[in-house]
């Protein structure tokens, strides 16, 4: 009930309007709702809105509203298998603000099974789309600690480190509509 509350909270004082060049379900049952954050990531000065919801099996759909500067808001950007999403502690995706104020998806599987991991993709507003600009990762073996991984790049310059040694990759963010777990950085896997 809280959440449900919540959610009509957030996105009750501005008008939603669909984009028609998105294609992305009509709207989300607020039971659905694993996260959801504010923020203005089209530098317009207004309130923008992302929301992380239960999509298909055990992956989480985004959905991210931005605001025109005039307290309306529209559907910028819908992704529909962002995140993994268990159904337990340790398996759930949040959405979080970064240092600079990026919106970012994290997900993480550190209760179950040998192999654990984190992933965390920042997300940047680039020529009227919202991009996946940038993937760190980290992972470890349960039964060997000295196994540990981890990866940070930067999509939009291709720069970035596996480990402590710089790689790089294809510059250029993808469009969050476009991404799946195929777009992984070779690096970063």
């Amino acid at each position: 009930m809280f959440k449900a509350l919540f959610i009509a909270t957030l996105l009750a004082p501005v008008a939603m309007q669909a984009n028609a060049q998105i294609t992305a379900p009509a709207g989300f049952a607020s039971e659905k709702v694993i996260s959801a954050l504010t923020g203005d990531w089209n530098n317009d000065g207004g309130i923008d809105h992302a929301v992380l919801v239960e999509g298909d099996d055990s992956d989480a759909a985004l959905f991210v509203y931005l605001s025109d500067g005039n307290g309306n808001v529209k559907l910028a950007g819908y992704a529909r298998n962002i995140a993994f999403a268990g159904r337990m502690f340790g398996n759930t995706p949040e959405l979080l603000l970064g240092k600079t104020g990026a919106l970012q998806v994290h997900s993480e599987n550190i209760a179950i099974g040998r192999n654990h991991w984190e992933r965390t993709l920042t997300l940047a507003y680039r020529n009227d789309v919202m991009v996946v600009g940038g993937i760190t990762t980290s992972g470890y073996d349960t039964m060997d600690p000295k196994s540990a991984t981890s990866c940070d790049i930067n999509l939009l310059t291709g720069k970035g480190k596996s480990g402590k040694d710089p790689i790089k990759v294809k510059a250029g963010g993808i469009p969050i509509a476009q991404w799946t777990d195929d777009n992984v950085p070779e690096e970063c896997q």
